[in-house]
């Protein structure tokens, strides 16, 4: 097991002086840095290595007076200059990497009109620019419904980012049901005035080991929360005692078990050690149910904590995939019980908007009827149809291949996508 990130929440004073920004985050960052070190070296005490340092902002439209009594091109300008300002920052101060999510566009259904889809129109260049900056589009909560509008500006981000580059899809989710300082990025966002930070795990692992130790299911679900409450007590006390040192209030640990592209580390090896001939196989749903209802129902539980199906980032699922052994359907399925929706999923080069629209559509549907947090950090590759072979540069994904969906005809002009319904909500 591993912390896959330290991430603390604070308020950033975008569209302030640029002086001012950088003088305030400077003095932030800096108590960040040595509470950082601090938390690092407690765990390293107790064997656990810390992968990365991060932190998350309020939505950088947040419609306070200073967004809204700009000119756009100039709020854009600007915006632009104080990401690099505060990337800078990041470098000097050991931070890996910052999420500003874009727009939590539930709440402001009513609001949302030209203004917002045109600098929406602008998130790709926020992150093709900069190398450490993430974000996020909230578009969909039980309490609100759905901005649809929203919606279609989130599928053509997903297009535009996929150009030249898929992997800057890396950096974007679009989220439902997502509450504030969940740890796992891009979702990662912070509202309160003052900091405070939560864990992001990295332990399939731990998963694997205790799955293959199991003779039956019952043993697996018992042995399990046996020892996510051991991990719970070792964490919870260290993150306490060096919080209160540094005034950064502990949110908690969001208990996803992610995985590393190794078959060892990997949540889809963990099926297969309680018995399942592969992942994705009828039947395995039980497992995705059981992993969740494993996770200790504790004060100090936060974030999407359930199943974490990371096509690309799990070696396993990258080779049923691969392998033609599940599809979106497969994923949309395990979906429903509890995970974080889809994740690093590759698909074909020539994906329509719409098509994009709809998958997100369905995500936000399982989202909002079952009252759970849910993202879709899809990845369109460039030149690619389904079934083709994609290998990326990179240490947390596997190779795999490009999944098969079902397509959509351009003849439908008279649909969801080109209604001008700007927003859904269940009665």
């Amino acid at each position: 097991m591993k912390i896959r990130a330290i991430t603390i929440g604070q308020r950033i004073p975008f569209l302030s002086d640029n002086k001012e920004l950088e003088s305030s985050m400077s003095a932030k960052f800096d108590n960040f840095y040595h509470f950082n070190r601090e938390l690092v070296q407690k765990f390293n005490d107790i064997g656990i290595e810390v992968q990365t340092k991060r932190t998350c902002s309020q939505p950088i439209i947040s419609y306070e007076h200073q967004v809204y009594e700009k000119n756009l091109n100039e709020t854009l300008s600007r915006i632009h200059n104080q990401l690099g300002i505060l990337e800078g920052l990041l470098n000097v101060y050991e931070i890996d990497y910052l999420a500003a999510c874009t727009l939590l566009a539930d709440y402001q259904i009513l609001k949302y009109g030209i203004y917002e889809k045109l600098f929406l129109n602008e998130v790709p260049q926020f992150i093709k620019r900069r190398q450490k900056i993430f974000t996020s589009l909230h578009v969909a909560s039980s309490e609100n419904g759905i901005n649809l509008s929203a919606l279609k500006s989130g599928a053509k981000i997903i297009k535009n980012l996929s150009d030249p580059d898929p992997f800057n899809n890396l950096k974007f989710c679009i989220s439902s049901n997502v509450n504030p300082d969940t740890p796992f990025f891009p979702a990662a966002y912070h509202l309160l005035e003052k900091p405070s930070f939560g864990l992001a795990l990295e332990m399939a692992d731990e998963v694997v080991k205790v799955f293959e130790k199991s003779e039956t299911l019952d043993d697996a679900q018992k042995n399990l929360r046996t020892r996510f409450n051991e991990i719970y007590e070792n964490l919870v006390l260290i993150c306490e005692e060096v919080g209160n040192k540094y005034q950064i209030d502990f949110n908690g640990i969001d208990f996803s078990p992610a995985p590393y592209p190794t078959a060892e580390k990997s949540i889809g090896t963990a099926f297969e050690k309680l018995g399942y001939e592969y992942f994705g196989s009828y039947g395995s749903l039980i497992t995705v149910a059981l992993i969740k209802n494993s996770i200790p129902k504790r004060d100090k539980i936060i974030g999407f904590s359930g199943f974490m199906p990371s096509v690309l980032e799990d070696y396993t699922i990258a080779n049923s995939l691969s392998d033609g052994k599940i599809n979106l359907d497969t994923l949309l399925l395990y979906a429903t019980m509890c995970g974080t929706g889809l994740d690093c999923v590759p698909l074909p080069g020539d994906i329509t908007e719409k098509e994009l629209f709809y998958i997100l559509l369905d995500i936000c549907t399982i989202s909002i009827r079952l009252n759970k947090p849910l993202t879709a950090r899809l990845m369109p590759i460039p030149g690619r149809s389904a079934g083709d072979e994609i290998n990326f540069d990179f240490e947390y994904f596997s190779s795999s291949k490009v999944m098969d969906i079902r397509r959509l005809t351009k003849s439908n002009q008279n649909d969801l996508f080109f209604r001008k319904e700007n927003s859904f909500k269940f009665i």
